[in-house]
């Protein structure tokens, strides 16, 4: 079966970049051929008002260096740092790069499927009705939603956009969610049924991942790797104390445009680290995957509902259950 992929922008983002490798590789070994729209949105590109306010955010930020970013152009589009465009154009399959969706996405597939990540999560769409496939609403296809997530308890949807994806998600054959208070939200805020399943990048195990970064040269050295999203004076106190009491080196690791790593670096560096700290999804993810200990920092401004979730699960032991269950909802939800 041919299987196109509705997810988040893959650009500058480890854990966006690899819970879409993951769900090509589970598709793939089920049989299928996925293939992911390679959708890259103009940034601002229709909002000047919230690229002003970018500018004087930025202009603000100039003075506290761990929150220092870059100008953004007005209708500058999307584009993939060099070690993001590296992973992708080896890993993951693509269509031809798009700035809009379009039903000609779809031509030719049988199914599509939306997720993972926060696809469903307003604030990280420009247009949250295309993450419920509103650009196709009256073409014949499967529709299934794979772990797609809210990243918070809560409703955040418009009047608007709650009547609107409502119906749209009526339309879906199928529908499973990565938090397990999202399958709450579907029900109470959309009208449907939902289950809860594991993100891509869990249905994976360790030995799956290893080979991409298998020509990164193992750290002999003993740290502490810090990898923090939103760093503030209590985390720092935070990750010294915990390696002082391990007696590990402190090394840092960044995210997003601070990005210095290459996806495989990235991996190494859960690999090789002796005991992790995060306030990152994913970060938290692969802690577990290269059973690493670790301390998670709920970044509640994200999305805390996907920490919640996942650290109950993983504490209870039945990880391994879950991922069978996930795996075999996949599979059904493609077949039925």
């Amino acid at each position: 079966m041919k299987i196109a992929i509705v997810t988040l922008s893959l650009t500058n983002n480890y854990g966006g970049l690899l819970q879409n490798f993951a769900l090509q590789y589970a598709l793939k070994r089920l049989g299928h051929e996925p293939v992911t729209i390679d959708y890259l949105r103009a940034l601002f590109a229709t909002s000047f008002i919230r690229c002003l306010l970018s500018w004087l955010k930025t202009i603000l930020f100039y003075y506290v260096p761990l929150k220092r970013r870059v100008f953004i152009r007005y209708s500058r589009k999307a584009k993939r740092s060099a070690w993001s465009n590296e992973f992708v154009e080896k890993w993951i399959r693509l269509t031809a790069k798009c700035y809009k969706y379009k039903i000609k996405e779809l031509e030719g597939c049988d199914a599509v499927i939306v997720g993972s990540d926060q696809v469903w999560r307003p604030r990280y769409n420009y247009r949250i009705e295309d993450r419920f496939l509103e650009f196709a609403k009256d073409f014949s296809i499967k529709r299934v939603a794979y772990a797609a997530s809210f990243g918070v308890d809560g409703w955040e949807y418009t009047c608007r956009q709650t009547r609107i994806c409502s119906t749209l998600a009526q339309k879906f054959d199928a529908i499973s969610i990565r938090e397990e208070s999202g399958v709450k939200l579907c029900k109470e805020h959309l009208g449907v049924d939902a289950t809860w399943v594991l993100d891509p990048t869990l249905l994976l195990t360790k030995e799956d991942y290893l080979p991409i970064c298998r020509k990164v040269p193992i750290c002999a050295d003993k740290y502490l790797a810090v990898y923090v999203l939103d760093e503030n004076d209590d985390v720092k106190k935070l990750y010294e104390k915990e390696a002082a009491i391990r007696g590990l080196v402190i090394k840092k690791f960044y995210a997003d445009l601070k990005s210095t790593l290459t996806v495989p670096e990235w991996l190494a560096m859960f690999r090789d680290a002796s005991y992790v700290v995060t306030d990152s999804f994913h970060g938290t993810v692969f802690s577990i995957i290269f059973g690493k200990e670790f301390k998670c920092i709920h970044n509640k401004s994200r999305g805390s509902a996907r920490f919640e979730s996942l650290l109950n699960l993983y504490n209870s032991g039945k990880l391994n259950e879950m991922r069978d269950f996930s795996l075999k909802w996949l599979k059904t939800a493609l077949e039925k």
